[in-house]
């Protein structure tokens, strides 16, 4: 029968488990892979609690905004878990105020001992023991953090216990001087030596600073300072309140002594927290790792971050991590990491749909209209509101600020006039929200038009047609350099943008390792800005924005020459001397080669666009008059203008596709087996001649 229960207990676990993952899947947008795993982890602890001799830890990394805290206060709501969750913002403690960390730990948290908590250690990259120069920062005040994540067991003097101990060793003091001055005590109240005793005893308090507000008397061992400090002495409870004034009136001075000492040794010096059954969620944001996350560009494409993002793996994370923390702690965090990626186009489309539905539902609850929001009112917040790099945050508040505050005025102009509202289409365009205003037959009753008011979109509309159609020749430089040397299409090329930058170019490099070629062809389409501006401008018109460029440029050269072998010494060169790593700081010799790599490389770049100068020229004049070319649009342009043959013949190929290594490692196996059979017939040809001719 007890079995049986056991067994059924575990089930009705199990399927609370397996409903919050349906639930959290329900709530975030993007999350499915991150749930499952999470849910996977947290089985054990959730079904065996009591059975783990050591705390799950579970470590969540991402960029700002990626939704771990928001997922774990879900977890612990879900799972009905407030009572035993406690969160700890690691950024809190960067300060002297880490000395109270331990405190936090154990006497806040003393509830929470043998028990299956839940805790969350939030912006852990804040509790690095190891600074941007690979030195310890000597933060042992946080040495209570990782012996939670290693034992789950902490030793420490309970604050209570100190306090009560000292105030305990200073009335032994006193009472002993008593003694020796032969001062009595009768009933609990002093009869011989009162004013020996009020001396003595003047300043001391047991429980309470003031005494609970009383005069020093001779009733004093009876008082609720004394009394209740006696009380919080004994630590195991031995007796209540009213036993312990018993006791205090049957005592003698001397005997009162003996009280107080053991009551002293009732209370351990140290306690032990036990938090071996907790599961610990370590959240934080690891720059490191994720290197793309100081892109603040809101026109970079949120499908390239994501895919930039997919690639960190937990090699990574650990690579990350051993810049802020020792190869111990590492290791005390263990191997459960799950890795954030950043949403991608769609999941943040879906992400907005959702919040208007929100404020959909709100409307329809509150006056009984349905708002149908039309696709380009998603559109304009997401143009408005995605920052890759930010995560959901900005699209949220965008969508307050742009669409829900908006709601008030729309639902006073309706209720203006007495119409039979049953829909209401909100639609954008041309910086105006437009509200048709429908009856149940779908028949427009009244339009309204309210201006939006947009930040981003304005940014990006040219305010200089003469600075975006210079930007627009220097960004097809790139764009067609990069289309025609690695037959693979950029993701987008953009000549206005909403940020500082004036413009960019995303190139899809090869997927694979850095190869000479590759290397080479980079240089070529880093120089195509300054070539291309050259070639239509002349070179007296080339802005300052080139030195970037010329500048990276150089570094992949330096780099190609001094680390990766690829001048006339196939060595690595290294300078210890140095200041800046990337400066021509090397050998006449290896200067002479890196130049000659760069001038090599601009020599192609010329010669390419000069074949391909209409192509350069078509390209530039649409982004002169639009702010960005997306792949299927620069696919056309380069199909359409490109004189190169294998354009037309063989088309582009995927950065999946760029390297063949397996194929040409299974091809030349299949040449030398070809060969080596070939040897083998001839040798057993030549063996059955010389047979004939015995």
């Amino acid at each position: 029968m007890e079995t049986r229960i056991v067994h059924t207990e575990l089930i009705e676990r199990r399927q609370r488990l397996d409903q919050a993952a349906q639930r959290l899947k329900a709530q975030f947008v993007g999350l499915d892979d991150i749930i499952d795993e999470v849910i996977s982890l947290m089985t054990p602890w959730f079904l065996f609690p009591y059975a783990q001799l050591r705390p799950t830890v579970i470590n969540l990394w991402g960029l700002t905004g990626s939704g771990k805290t928001a997922l774990v206060k879900a977890i612990v709501e879900i799972l009905d878990h407030r009572k035993l969750y406690s969160q700890i913002d690691m950024g809190e403690f960067e300060s002297d105020s880490a000395s109270w960390m331990k405190e936090i730990f154990t006497d806040d948290l003393a509830f929470f001992h043998e028990k299956p908590v839940i805790l969350c250690l939030d912006e852990f990259q804040f509790a690095n023991t190891i600074n941007a120069n690979g030195s310890e920062l000597g933060k042992d005040k946080l040495r209570v953090i990782w012996d939670v994540l290693d034992s789950g067991r902490i030793e420490y003097i309970p604050g209570d216990s100190t306090y009560y101990l000292f105030r305990a060793e200073n009335c032994l003091k006193r009472l002993k001087k008593l003694v020796t001055q032969g001062v009595v005590i009768e009933n609990g109240v002093i009869v011989q030596g009162a004013e020996v005793f009020k001396t003595t005893m003047e300043g001391f308090f047991f429980d309470y600073n003031d005494r609970n507000g009383s005069e020093l008397t001779v009733s004093y061992f009876l008082s609720d300072d004394f009394i209740n400090g006696m009380f919080n002495l004994f630590e195991d409870d031995a007796y209540s309140r009213e036993q312990v004034r018993t006791l205090v009136k049957s005592v003698s001075m001397q005997e009162l002594m003996q009280l107080v000492k053991r009551g002293m040794h009732t209370r351990p010096a140290t306690k032990t927290l036990d938090l071996s059954r907790s599961l610990i969620f370590v959240l934080g944001n690891l720059d490191e790792a994720y290197s793309m996350s100081h892109n603040m560009n809101p026109d970079i494409s949120a499908d390239d971050f994501h895919e930039a993002t997919s690639k960190i793996t937990i090699a990574d994370v650990k690579k990350a991590l051993r810049k802020r923390f020792r190869p111990e702690q590492i290791a005390r965090l263990g191997n459960n990491q799950i890795i954030y990626r950043s949403f991608n186009n769609a999941q943040f489309r879906i992400l907005i749909r959702r919040e208007l539905d929100r404020i959909g539902a709100f409307v329809s609850e509150s006056f009984g209209w349905r708002i149908y929001f039309d696709e380009s009112v998603v559109d304009i917040v997401y143009a408005e509101g995605v920052f890759p790099a930010q995560g959901t945050r900005p699209v949220l508040t965008t969508v307050k600020n742009l669409v829900e505050s908006k709601v008030s005025n729309l639902v006073v102009s309706v209720l203006q006039y007495p119409m039979p509202v049953h829909e209401i289409h909100w639609k954008y365009a041309d910086t105006v929200f437009t509200y048709d205003v429908k009856d149940a037959q779908g028949i427009t009753m009244m339009s309204i038009a309210d201006t939006a008011k947009l930040r981003l979109e304005n940014l990006r509309k040219s305010v200089d047609p003469q600075i975006q159609a210079h930007v627009a020749v220097h960004e097809a430089g790139h764009a067609v350099l990069a289309a025609l040397t690695l037959k693979i299409l950029p993701s987008m090329v953009v000549s206005r943008t909403a940020s500082d930058v004036e413009g960019f170019c995303m190139v899809n490099f090869p997927k694979g390792p850095m190869t000479r070629e590759s290397l080479k062809k980079d240089i070529i389409i880093t120089l195509g800005g300054y070539v291309a501006e050259k070639m239509i401008f002349g070179e007296e018109f080339t802005c300052a924005g080139v030195s970037n460029d010329i500048e990276h440029a150089s570094r992949l050269a330096n780099q190609a020459i001094r680390d990766y072998a690829m001048g006339s010494d196939p060595i690595h060169l290294s300078i210890q001397t140095a200041q800046n790593p990337d400066a021509f700081v090397l050998t006449q010799k290896h200067t002479v080669e890196a130049m000659q790599l760069v001038n090599a490389c601009e020599i192609e770049a010329e010669r390419i666009l000069a074949r391909n100068k209409r192509l350069l020229l078509k390209m530039a004049e649409y982004l002169t008059v639009n702010s960005r070319m997306e792949e299927k649009g620069i696919e056309a342009c380069v199909k359409a203008y490109a004189v190169e043959e294998w354009v037309q013949t063989h088309g582009f190929i995927g950065k999946d596709d760029y390297y063949r290594f397996d194929a040409t490692l299974r091809e030349q196996l299949r040449q030398a087996d070809a060969g080596q059979l070939l040897i083998e017939v001839e040798t057993l040809m030549s063996d059955m001649k010389e047979e004939s001719l015995i």
